[in-house]
């Protein structure tokens, strides 16, 4: 067992007594699944207003609250492919609850850089440098994360396929 695992197994205390009932451990399964889905809401929706309605400290929580988020879901990702299950080749992302998800982080990321580039004159101060360095890590991040969905899908299907094969 790989050091990560046994981090992740001692953070979940998954070698409680608790976990060797099947019924209780598929039910605490779905609460931790429904809580985890619930933070995630939690923290889109804060991310997003809180730019707009905090200012420039909403904007460094929403930022904090972001790198939180992302450390933590990749970590479960992590854990689960590590466990052979890719979460990523099983999900469908166009659900509308990712479209809405992903529209609140979009609006979260707007409100960050406006608040974040606003002096106090009023007017954005963005000058082409930024606006050059936006749009190529736009580009780069947007490609990066279409590339690895389609990798990851294509090696879940190689998967099915030999799996069928047995």
């Amino acid at each position: 067992m790989s050091a990560f695992v046994s981090a992740m197994r001692f953070v979940g205390d998954l070698d409680n007594e608790f976990y060797h009932d099947e019924h209780q451990r598929d039910v605490w399964n779905e609460a931790s699944a429904i809580g985890f889905q619930l933070c995630l809401w939690a923290a889109s929706i804060a991310m997003a207003v809180l730019p707009w309605f905090a200012g420039t400290t909403g904007s460094w929580i929403a930022v904090g609250l972001f790198v939180a988020v992302s450390i933590i879901s990749l970590a479960t990702l992590a854990y689960s492919k590590s466990r052979r299950v890719d979460v990523q080749a099983l999900s469908k992302p166009r659900q509308p609850r990712a479209l809405i998800n992903a529209a609140l982080i979009a609006i979260a990321g707007i409100g960050v850089l406006v608040k974040l580039t606003l002096p106090n004159d009023g007017r954005i101060d963005l000058d082409p440098s930024t606006i050059s360095g936006l749009v190529v890590g736009a580009v780069a991040g947007g490609g990066a994360a279409l590339f690895l969905g389609w990798r990851s899908r294509k090696k879940q299907r190689a998967l099915d396929t030999i799996d069928e094969d047995l």
